[in-house]
Parts: C-alpha cells; sequence; structure tokens
C-alpha cells in the first residue's frame, strides 16, 4: 500500500468511527454503552486489518483474530448487563468461554499457517537418460 493509501483508509477507519459514536449518542442506558463497546470494536478491527494488509504476515492475522475476539466479548458483556438475577453471571461466564476459545482458534491458526515466504529453490528438470540395454530384435 502507498502512503496515500494508508492514509486514506486511516481517514476512512476515524470516519466510520465518529459516525458510530455520533449514532451511539442519541441511545440511552445500556444500548448506549452497547453500540460504544461496538463501535470501538469495530475501529480496533479495521484498525489490525490495515496492519495485517500493510504488512501481510502472519502475527498480524493472528492479531485481526484476537481483536475480533476481543471487541465480541466485550460487546457480549455490555448485553449481559441488561440481563437479571443469574442470568447475568451465567450469560458473562458463557461470554468468557466464547472469548476463551477465539483466542484458541487464534492461535491454532496462526501455528497452521504456511510461511509467509519461501527459500526453496525451483526444481530443476532431470536431463533425458538413454537406455543403454540394448533392445531385442527378433531377427536374431
Amino acid at each position: 500500500m502507498s502512503d496515500e493509501e494508508i492514509r486514506a483508509e486511516t481517514d476512512r477507519i476515524a470516519a466510520q468511527y465518529a459516525s458510530a459514536m455520533a449514532h451511539c449518542q442519541t441511545l440511552q442506558g445500556n444500548d448506549r454503552d452497547i453500540c460504544t463497546e461496538d463501535a470501538k470494536g469495530s475501529q480496533r478491527v479495521a484498525r489490525a486489518e490495515r496492519d495485517a494488509k500493510l504488512l501481510g504476515d502472519a502475527d498480524h492475522n493472528y492479531q485481526v483474530r484476537v481483536a475480533r475476539a476481543d471487541a465480541d466479548y466485550r460487546v457480549a458483556k455490555e448485553r449481559c448487563n441488561e440481563m437479571r438475577g443469574d442470568a447475568i453471571g451465567i450469560c458473562k461466564a458463557d461470554a468468557a468461554a466464547a472469548y476463551r476459545k477465539a483466542q484458541q482458534d487464534a492461535q491454532i491458526k496462526q501455528v497452521e499457517m504456511p510461511p509467509a515466504t519461501s527459500n526453496d529453490q525451483p526444481l530443476t528438470p532431470l536431463p533425458p537418460t538413454r537406455n543403454t540395454m540394448p533392445l531385442a530384435h527378433p531377427d536374431r
């Protein structure tokens, strides 16, 4: 990516975040908190995706997956605040379990990723071989 494309992408992320936060300001109570966490998470994921696109290595792809997991977890925890009684604890435990699973999946995919570049040399074709065995002639 060129410097102009990076700046344009950064500006797009900032504009998207500002727009989402402006929308969140129109909401009340827990809906506002959920919206705010969603906007912040989207911004973090977009930044991680920009960095992954820019550098394109396995570590940055891992960071994108972790940012998504973190954003989902924060939103899920805010959604749990709408519940009452024992449901809050169960909801937060489920959110934490989903977050741990997403982190483990991200680590597994990081290990499974092939290397970005290879230093292997291309295979050279073998020279043609000549058959050194005499052919059998039926008239002999």
